[in-house]
């Protein structure tokens, strides 16, 4: 009885021949056939494009077979069904049987090994494969009823039933068959139909072997242990955004931590560290890499810092530097001096606007009116931003469930709120980040600066150490990187500064001058990074995905052109 590590072995093994006669099959289709396989030319242009659409979905699913996804499996398993069927059809050519044996061995191959492949596809990607597989057999009807009327034609002397002309579509969608007969009105009409059906059959595999987690519902329970681990054990200051709802909570078995996360198509994603004791870290990593193993995904961890990095690469992970977290030292942090000027003279700005700076207690009291004040700016800074509000890495202002979060407003000389930022805990509540950050229309200049100023004397005078501005994205890259992902990464900040801001937003911390700008990073597996995981990190953040990015800097060039123009005029 072989061992689980040396049967995979095998089992890879045979993938990849399986992969390699795939690949054989469709290059050779495209070669001129030899005398020997000219007798089969009664049905060579679709038999063909048979062979090549058979051999171009075996490719496809052997990348996933690698993956024991069981719905991949159940394919393959039918796929070569079928070439045994084809083979005892065109027994008499020597490459039909050829394909038949090789497809039988395949076949008993998968069928003993089964149990291996048991990762499960998604239940809303399933019921679309069904749908198309179901357009594909809409197909073979059609083309049967066009058999049916034409064959009685062509045999007036003979009956024909139905079931004849439904094998012969369903010999036509597979290559089994030849032609209707007909004029070329009907041929043309059949090869439409042909490719329709195996449209929709390629759409329903690519659709069947998306995988699929439970997503398990957040239990109050699940969440307090959460809160509970991140006040004892968060270093990253993104990681209190795990208790944000748009997050799935993952729970370590051997060790106590927590790592938040959300799932586009196969790429899971994480938002910061995973959050635990030093020392349990690398047991909470494997059980996350093996879970993202079972279940057939990539894995992508935004904003991590270098705390655990070295562990990171030694289970294996790429990683690449994604920007810098503007942290402040609250002991050592003062805006005196020339350092400080901008600070200074912004706040001093404010100041003499009459502006004044409160802090929210929510906890103690509620006030419905600051609250409904909250709404009414985060209405109006959400309508004079370039995009769509960020989902994933941001968090909410929270106030229907605040737990530890703390939140800073200003008033102007008419008492209005025209300001305000929520701060989140970091480093087991000995540091606080600004988390969301929100002007209204008539906030006074430097209002923002006043607001965080106030609030690090406050965090201060209660003994927390740090206080931070959250990270840069994209800042700090170095352009002559040797990692191709670092160069990609400074290419979008140097030319896309109009989809998100990215310049604006790094020089708009910059000014508060921090203490120390602290690198982040993107961490991944596989340690070379697909572009669908690269979609993914995009779509989790911003729903509406790419084309939001295209609008925003349409939006914005066609405003910078009419700037252009009226400077120019």
């Amino acid at each position: 009885m072989m061992n689980q590590e040396r049967q995979t072995q095998l089992e890879n093994i045979i993938i990849l021949l399986l992969a390699l006669l795939s690949a054989a099959i469709f290059i050779i289709s495209f070669f001129p056939y030899s005398v020997w396989l000219n007798k089969i030319q009664t049905y060579v242009e679709m038999g063909r494009t048979v062979e090549r659409a058979f051999s171009f979905i075996m490719l496809i699913l052997c990348g996933q077979l690698m993956k024991r996804k069981h719905t991949a499996w159940s394919i393959v398993i039918i796929i070569l069904m079928i070439n045994m069927i084809r083979g005892m059809i065109g027994y008499r050519y020597g490459i039909r049987i050829g394909i038949a044996v090789g497809s039988a061995f395949f076949f008993l191959f998968f069928l003993f090994f089964r149990k291996d492949f048991c990762c499960p596809s998604s239940k809303t990607s399933k019921k679309k494969a069904i749908l198309f597989f179901l357009l594909s057999f809409i197909g073979v009807l059609i083309n049967a009823g066009l058999s049916y009327h034409y064959m009685r034609i062509g045999l007036i002397n003979q009956p024909v039933s139905f079931f004849e002309s439904l094998k012969n579509g369903m010999g036509m969608i597979f290559g089994m068959r030849v032609l209707l007969p007909g004029g070329r009105g009907i041929h043309y009409f059949e090869s439409l139909v042909f490719f329709f059906s195996w449209a929709c059959i390629f759409a329903a595999v690519l659709y069947a072997v998306r995988p699929w987690l439970a997503q398990k519902q957040r239990k109050a329970s699940d969440v307090q242990h959460a809160r509970t681990l991140l006040n004892l054990y968060s270093q990253n200051p993104a990681a209190y955004l795990t208790l944000e709802e748009d997050k799935m909570l993952f729970f370590g078995e051997k060790v106590d931590g927590v790592i938040p996360y959300g799932v586009v198509n196969d790429t899971i994603v994480v938002n910061g560290d995973p959050v635990c004791a030093d020392e349990d870290f690398p047991q909470l990593l494997s059980e996350l890499k093996n879970f993202c193993k079972r279940s057939a995904h990539k894995l992508f961890i935004l904003n991590a810092t270098d705390h655990f990095l070295e562990e990171y690469k030694k289970q294996g992970f790429g990683y690449v530097k994604c920007g810098e977290e503007a942290r402040f030292c609250l002991d050592e942090y003062e805006i005196s001096g020339k350092k400080g000027q901008k600070m200074r003279m912004n706040i001093n700005h404010a100041k003499k606007a009459g502006v004044t700076v409160e802090e929210y207690h929510i906890k103690t009291k509620r006030d419905p009116q600051i609250e409904q004040e909250f709404d009414r700016i985060s209405k109006e800074w959400l309508e004079g931003k370039k995009g769509s509000l960020l989902q994933f890495v941001l968090g909410s202002v929270g106030l229907e469930n605040p737990m530890d979060k703390r939140y800073f407003y200003a008033k102007n000389v008419q008492g209005k709120i025209v300001a305000f930022i929520v701060y989140v805990p970091f480093m087991g509540l000995n540091g606080y980040m600004a988390d969301v950050t929100r002007h209204g229309n008539d906030a006074p200049g430097g209002v923002m600066e006043y607001i965080n100023y106030e609030a690090f004397q406050v965090f201060k005078s209660e003994g927390v150490k740090y206080g931070s501005l959250g990270v840069a994205p994209l800042a700090g890259l170095d352009e002559k990187s040797s990692n191709p992902v670092e160069r990609l990464l400074c290419f979008v900040y140097n030319h896309l500064n109009e989809c998100y801001g990215f310049r604006d937003l790094h020089r708009a911390k910059k000014k508060y001058s921090p203490n120390e700008w602290v690198p982040s990073y993107y961490v991944y597996l596989p340690s070379i990074p697909t572009p669908d995981m690269f979609y993914a990190i995009v779509r989790i953040q911003n729903p509406q995905g790419m084309m939001d990015y295209v609008k925003s800097f349409m939006k914005n060039w066609k405003r910078d052109g009419k700037k252009y123009g009226a400077n120019k005029g």
